[in-house]
């Protein structure tokens, strides 16, 4: 694993424009990486530094601070994506998306492919077998990353950076987005049967005022009642049916 060395006071760390000399090639090999150069170099420093690194006789900090800067960049910058790329989605739909592309899973994804563990300040304690860091290391060193050049360039250039990614992001909502259409689950599980059962939803209640209906749908697969949704359109009823009975038959 390659570790930056900066940060201590040292003659032969003796820093050069607020950059110690003996990482600027590193510097600038993950500069490379995510095709953007800092302007100041120490911002990259705290982004890289976790909170189980010695510090001692330093003036740098852990990244903690750009960490949650960070997270709200991502979460705006994730925002612009999903309005552009699907324009005809509604809100629910598009926070549902948003929650994917903010998962630890996505974000440690993106922070792997680009080597960002070869660059990271740790303890010993976080560096884990094959010199592999823990999943949420990597992904607050990712937020931490984009707090940084946000801090370091603005918006538009963290923007720029994180775009690059973007084929990360297809390919996460594409895989993940069946988990939020549980009636198309449902249907795929049954056409996976020999017999291929047919689903059937009824509305077996209605109530409440036109501005707070409530739909109790019960759900046939074949000649069985398997369970039975509530909700505040027929269609979320429909759908909290078929989540239960994901979760009785397959335990999804």
């Amino acid at each position: 694993m390659r570790i930056f060395r900066f940060g201590k006071s040292s003659p032969r760390n003796k820093k050069i424009d607020g950059t110690p000399s003996n990482i600027q090639k590193e510097v600038r090999v993950l500069e490379k990486r995510i095709s953007y150069q800092f302007s100041n170099p120490l911002l990259l420093q705290e982004a890289l530094t976790h909170p189980s690194f010695d510090l001692t006789d330093s003036v740098a900090r852990h990244n903690q601070r750009l960490e949650f800067l960070g997270d709200s960049v991502l979460g705006c910058i994730f925002a612009d994506w999903l309005c552009n790329h699907f324009p005809d989605a509604q809100e629910g739909d598009l926070s549902k998306k948003k929650s994917l592309l903010a998962h630890g899973h996505h974000l440690t994804d993106i922070a792997r492919n680009i080597g960002l563990e070869e660059f990271l300040l740790t303890g010993k304690s976080e560096v884990g077998k094959n010199g592999k860091l823990r999943d949420s290391v990597l992904e607050d060193a990712l937020e931490a990353l984009i707090g940084s050049i946000f801090l370091d360039g603005g918006y538009a250039e963290a923007s720029r950076v994180v775009s690059q990614w973007t084929e990360f992001f297809e390919q996460t909502i594409r895989k993940k987005s069946s988990l939020f259409n549980p009636k198309g689950r449902l249907q795929e599980y049954t056409q996976s049967l020999a017999d291929k059962p047919r689903i059937h939803y009824r509305v077996i209640r209605q109530s409440g005022p036109d501005h707070m209906r409530e739909f109790e749908v019960e759900l046939t697969i074949g000649q069985n009642v398997v369970s039975r949704g509530i909700g505040g359109s027929k269609k979320k009823a429909e759908e909290t049916a078929a989540a239960k009975a994901l979760a009785e038959l397959v335990g999804q």
